[in-house]
């Protein structure tokens, strides 16, 4: 695990258990010199990244510069869990340990660095245990817990933590223009040259994680993230020169600025997480390794999750950009349940209904009759006070239960800020002791909760199709050709998939294919489902719609791929494979690799778009505004049949194979 020459050596390194990559770390014995770490492949021939600082300020001591190693200790974990979203069964990442104590100088306080790797993984943490009281004066008595530093409460102000990749890398990021963009997290994805990074974005040079980092020489990717997000604000990252020709660094940057947020007791940080993709591929694995690194759910909250069920859900405010009256929001549970749907959302404007509460029994008993569970919107601010153990929100969650809903969207955290984590976290833990779902919106990024909280079922984070409706918009192709790459990677997020009636400068097969290819274990439908069910134009896919799934047994990403550029996903549930197609620029695929389907033989449903012309120099072809989409049904399909797409600007492909009757 560890190469060293000494026992307490001012270089360690890291490697993980068979081999994979190498991190190593150093730490100065010179008075000055600061711990840092690096990456490189296990034979040390390519570097991943360069030297990048670690340390984190607490109660104004920086941890960090002229740290001596006091003590280190190695170990081995195997992290097991059950898998949810791209691939299903049980998943294990095993990691080599590395626990480094260290000594602060001045005032010879002694914390800790916490480092993991696995084959693809380099992820590390800070342990900063409360300062030791002064010993009493004699024939005194201290207060219980003043020798184990309960009831202290320690300001953590910054942290040093650095992500430099090497020189020549590009980077993807997720930018928006104005305030919304460390708000909300919905900015368009965009590439950029890393050394670019301090400057691209108009809003400044704070970036919202995940940065995708693409390593030159087409020699993989890598991701900057955190996991295991709790009991701390949310790291952002700040893009900066670092100086004296060190280039650009990402260094941690937080809500609270230099005035920083308290922590009771001991300091606990989560995971800063450096990741390795060697394909494009590996990439949507990110989600499983920042689950492993996330505390495992609490056994006795958890010991029935039969309740927790994954499904699709109709939106009245999509389509009309209001809340349904009671009755048009019974509706939607009716047609939910004709769609063969798990759920209807309601969204907000029901608090504003006569006797609000009244109609929500009403339609959760509807809901029940019919196998579909009601979802209620909610904002943030009417259940933030944390006064009591949060008595407004459990006085809420109750009366939620017992009206029969299934759960809550909860919106407009607006910040990353450690009170609105801390608050999310009381959002899932009590939702879960009464057996409710959690949808959250205007809110960070995903860092692995969907372990230690399973019921919450999915996040935006994420510019959805909710901006097609809105000054800011249309959604671009391209911007949706990144996502599985880049947002969707490190978790699912509620984009809103499919919206025919406001499709932006895409196809309605591009709209289609949405649905498939972004993950979200609660896939909130976008168009108004009267539509989809009555509207002929529809017709060609309502049957895939009917029976989609949001979570998968097994994902492949497929040529040609290329982020931002195209996706080609499939996606086994069961015995049947589904292929969603998204593009950006035009182009043919001449057979699509159907090497997937093993020996097996399948009939397929492929829905495309129906143009009416070839595309012309600019690449767009005009839509049959009558019938936009193209099905083509096919039998006896094998590993070896050729399934060719053409296809135009902005356009796509949803394809179904079910294994053919013998």
């Amino acid at each position: 695990m560890i190469a060293t020459s000494v026992l307490l050596a001012s270089t360690l390194t890291l490697t993980g258990p068979a081999g994979g990559n190498r991190a190593v770390l150093s730490f100065g014995h010179d008075g000055a010199g600061a711990p840092a770490y690096r990456l490189e492949t296990a034979d040390g021939r390519r570097p991943l990244t360069r030297d990048a600082a670690l340390g984190i300020t607490v109660d104004g001591i920086p941890f960090g510069p002229g740290a001596e190693v006091v003590s280190q200790k190695t170990s081995r974990c195997v992290e097991t869990f059950p898998a949810r979203g791209n691939h299903g069964g049980a998943v294990s990442i095993a990691f080599n340990e590395l626990a480094v104590t260290l000594r602060e100088p001045e005032s010879a306080r002694e914390w800790r660095i916490e480092a993991r790797m696995s084959d693809d993984t380099f992820a590390w943490r800070y342990i900063v245990p409360p300062a030791p009281a002064p010993m009493p004066a004699a024939g005194t008595t201290t207060a219980a817990g003043a020798a184990t530093g309960a009831g202290i409460v320690q300001l953590v102000t910054a942290e040093a933590s650095e992500f430099r990749p090497v020189e020549g890398c590009a980077v993807w990021l997720a930018e928006r223009p104005n305030d919304w963009k460390l708000k909300s997290y919905a900015g368009y994805w965009m590439r950029a040259a890393w050394a670019a990074l301090p400057s691209v974005s108009r809003a400044g040079p704070v970036q919202c994680p995940p940065l995708v980092v693409e390593l030159p020489d087409a020699a993989g990717w890598l991701v900057f993230t955190e996991a295991g997000l709790r009991d701390y604000s949310g790291m952002r990252l700040l893009a900066a020169d670092g100086g004296g020709g060190r280039g650009v660094t990402a260094r941690a940057d937080f809500t609270e600025g230099a005035k920083g947020f308290s922590i009771a007791g001991g300091v606990v940080s989560p995971w800063r997480v450096v990741r390795f993709a060697r394909t494009l591929d590996a990439l949507p694995d990110t989600t499983d390794v920042l689950e492993a690194l996330s505390p495992a759910a609490d056994a006795a909250l958890f010991a029935d999750t039969s309740w927790i069920k994954a499904g699709r859900a109709t939106w009245f405010w999509w389509s009309r950009r209001r809340c349904g009256t009671p009755d048009e929001e019974a509706q939607m549970v009716r047609r939910a349940a004709e769609l063969g749907f798990e759920y209807s959302l309601v969204d907000e404007g029901w608090l504003e209904w006569d006797d609000p509460w009244a109609r929500v029994r009403e339609l959760a008993k509807l809901g029940r009759e019919r196998n579909t569970g009601v979802l209620l919107w909610r904002h943030m601010r009417d259940v933030m006070n944390p006064e009591n153990g949060y008595a407004d929100l459990r006085a809420y969650l109750d009366r939620l239960a017992a009206a029969g809903a299934a759960g809550m969207k909860i919106d407009f955290f607006n910040a990353e800020s450690k009170d609105m984590v801390d608050l999310q976290t009381a959002i899932m833990r009590e939702a879960a002791k009464r057996k409710l779902l959690v949808l959250f919106h205007g809110c960070q990024k995903p860092t692995g909760e969907t372990r230690t909280w399973p019921n919450q079922l999915s996040r935006e984070a994420i510019r959805g199709l909710e901006l097609n409706g809105m000054k800011e918009g249309p959604v671009t192709a391209e911007h949706n050709c990144a996502l599985p790459f880049t947002r969707l990677a490190i978790g699912p997020g509620d984009y809103t998939p499919l919206g025919f009636s406001l499709p932006g400068a895409t196809t309605w097969a591009h709209q289609l294919a949405t649905a498939a290819a972004f993950l979200s274990p609660l896939q909130v439908i976008a168009e108004f489902p009267e539509m989809l069910l009555a509207d002929a134009r529809c017709a060609p896919a309502l049957d895939l719609l009917k029976a989609l799934p949001v979570e998968w047994d097994e994902t492949r990403v497929l040529a040609p791929s290329a982020i931002g550029e195209c996706v080609v996903l499939a996606r086994r549930r069961g015995g049947e494979w589904w292929v969603p197609v998204l593009n950006a620029e035009p182009r043919d695929i001449a057979a699509l690799d159907l090497g997937f389907l093993g020996g097996g033989v399948f009939d397929a449903v492929v829905v495309g778009s129906n143009a009416t012309k070839t595309p012309g120099a600019a690449g767009a072809a005009a839509m049959d505004e009558k019938a936009p989409l193209r099905r083509e049904e096919l039998k006896r399909v094998t590993r070896d049949s050729v399934i060719t797409l053409k296809l135009q600007r902005g356009d796509g492909a949803l394809l179904r194979f079910v294994p053919s009757a013998k």
